[in-house]
């Protein structure tokens, strides 16, 4: 079953009021793990819904992932399948979607509990530039999306996540209206708030402020964006460490070709290493 339709645009239907902006993957990384975090450290029992792209991006994240599943029952686990994952409720309930599924493009996380929510939807924006970095850029893949405290707005992200769940492994029906019944308020209720906050023109967004808990999540979250910054910087020097290497062996090689004289040669070697090093001197021997 393929579902080509996006979470994030079936959620901007929803709810034309919202705007979505852009995100880095190394800031998505950060939100995620202060949402988990979040959830680790409370004693609720919060429905936690998460859909990773590829099962290796779950593989990194399923120790965190198993210790939540200790916390709470309503626990559900995305990805596309690439070696052994599967349909599985042996930690949490596990759901894979074929790797052309519009959800292999996305990036969502959704937490709802009694008194805090938090909801991360987002689609990753294609970019040709990545496809020559050899990965080494993997952090700053751009997303498009929502991230809000917003319970109307997660509630309604649960719901369209909860549906698709309910087609890809139908045997759930069960649980997810158990789910739906415990976390998720009337649909009448829902489309009140929405039409309440539409005509008033406030976004959910800017209600973010109220959120319970807000200052450990901040706490945790700064502290992933320092340490997704710091890898992004070792990337960045990574980088210009490569294209000043290459610099200087095409400068060694543009000497040999146009030249057969041996000294030559070493001159230049002599002078565009001398470059590369920041040396005052510079002898071949």
């Amino acid at each position: 079953m393929i579902i080509t339709t996006s979470v994030l645009q079936s959620l901007l239907q929803a709810i034309p009021i919202l705007r979505s902006q852009v995100y880095f993957k190394s800031s998505l990384t950060a939100l995620s793990h202060a949402m988990e975090d979040q959830v680790l450290a409370g004693s609720e029992q919060p429905l936690v819904i998460a859909s990773f792209q590829r099962e290796r991006f779950y593989r990194q994240e399923a120790h965190r992932y198993r210790r939540i599943a200790q916390l709470t029952p309503q626990v559900y686990v995305l990805a596309a399948p690439e070696t052994e994952f599967n349909n599985s409720s042996e930690y949490h309930e596990t759901v894979a979607f074929e790797p052309n599924d519009a959800l292999s493009q996305e990036w969502h996380l959704v937490v709802i509990g009694q008194s805090y929510t938090n909801c991360l939807i987002c689609q990753e924006r294609p970019s040709p530039i990545l496809e020559v970095t050899n990965g080494e850029m993997d952090s700053s893949r751009r997303f498009e999306g929502i991230w809000t405290f917003d319970r109307t707005v997660s509630q309604k992200a649960a719901e369209i996540l909860l549906n698709r769940i309910q087609i890809y492994r139908p045997e759930l029906a069960a649980k997810i209206e158990q789910a739906k019944s415990q976390y998720l308020e009337d649909s009448s209720v829902v489309s009140a708030r929405l039409t309440q906050n539409s005509t008033s023109n406030l976004s959910p967004l800017d209600q973010t402020q109220n959120s319970a808990n807000s200052d450990p999540f901040v706490q945790r979250l700064v502290t992933y964006l320092q340490a997704g910054q710091y890898k992004l910087l070792k990337a960045y020097r990574s980088i210009a460490a490569q294209g000043k290497k290459e610099s200087l062996i095409n400068s060694i090689s543009n000497a040999i070709r146009r030249s057969l004289d041996p000294n030559a040669i070493l001159e230049v070697a002599v002078q565009e290493l001398g470059k590369a090093l920041e040396a005052s001197r510079c002898l071949i021997y």
